[in-house]
């Protein structure tokens, strides 16, 4: 009996330390830096956003690591724009900054939701649009997905990363001799969440950033998704082309809002 009970206690701890050691729990391993030096650019380190005023309109962003991605939503998977993994590591799925758009001048204003990120190379992305997360979370189906194991999980391709998949069977390895010898691939089966891809898609919805028009004292706040960027990206500057401001006498004017960042890659191998 004492040996039962024993085995019993042994057996709860077991399983509260496995369910413990797979919740989910965010890390910051890659994350973004504001670069000072840019004529007309407010940055504040610490916090770690850009603001940058013309003509009495002030946008500010501020980048999205993976802890703060996490803390978007309060079910991880009604989250677009991470990925969790069966271990509990949290994965941003894009490069995500928040924007926030105050109008402090007597014009109105009006900001195109398209951004634009450069990278050090000429490297160039377009901010993705809601239709991208719509289209993404409408018709999926399980799918079979193998891919070489990389170094480090930051190198699993891309559309891994842009799959609304979430659960899948535990990986097998094996040899895919045909294609490169003695080379080491993972195989994945997932299933689709629909409820939870519902979800994701509302909360894209909400959140993507889709510009319009701003009266004189109002303000606009969304987030600005790119695709993300490789691990060897180093700085990038983030443009918001051609905010227009018309004044009280309809006259427009077209400014172009620079931000400068610096990806920091803080991965151990």
């Amino acid at each position: 009996m004492i040996y039962r009970n024993f085995l019993g206690i042994f057996a709860l701890i077991t399983l509260i330390s496995i369910l413990v050691g797979c919740a989910p729990k965010p890390q910051i391993e890659i994350y973004m830096e504001p670069v000072m030096g840019r004529e007309g650019a407010e940055v504040d380190a610490q916090a770690g956003f850009v603001s940058v005023e013309q003509h009495d309109v002030q946008i500010t962003l501020e980048p999205l690591d993976e802890v703060k991605l996490f803390e978007l939503t309060e079910d991880p998977r009604t989250n677009p724009y991470i990925g969790i993994d069966r271990w509990g590591n949290v994965e941003s799925l894009y490069t995500v900054f928040g924007i926030h758009v105050e109008n402090r001048s007597n014009s109105r204003v009006i900001v195109d939701p398209t951004a634009i990120l450069v990278d050090l190379n000429g490297e160039q992305y377009a901010a993705l649009p809601y239709d991208y997360f719509k289209e993404l979370y409408e018709n999926i189906r399980p799918r079979t997905v193998a891919f070489y194991a990389p170094v480090h999980r930051y190198r699993y391709p891309r559309a891994y990363y842009r799959s609304p998949y979430r659960y899948y069977h535990h990986p097998y390895t094996y040899r895919l001799g045909y294609r490169r010898p003695y080379t080491r691939y993972r195989v994945y089966d997932y299933y689709p969440d629909p409820a939870a891809a519902h979800h994701e898609r509302l909360v894209a919805r909400e959140t993507v950033f889709d510009g319009g028009q701003l009266f004189a004292g109002a303000q606009r706040e969304g987030l600005l998704v790119f695709d993300r960027l490789d691990i060897d990206t180093t700085d990038v500057k983030v443009i918001l082309p051609e905010v227009q401001i018309i004044n009280k006498k309809k006259r427009r004017s077209k400014s172009d809002f620079v931000f400068d960042f610096r990806q920091v890659v803080n991965v151990k191998e």
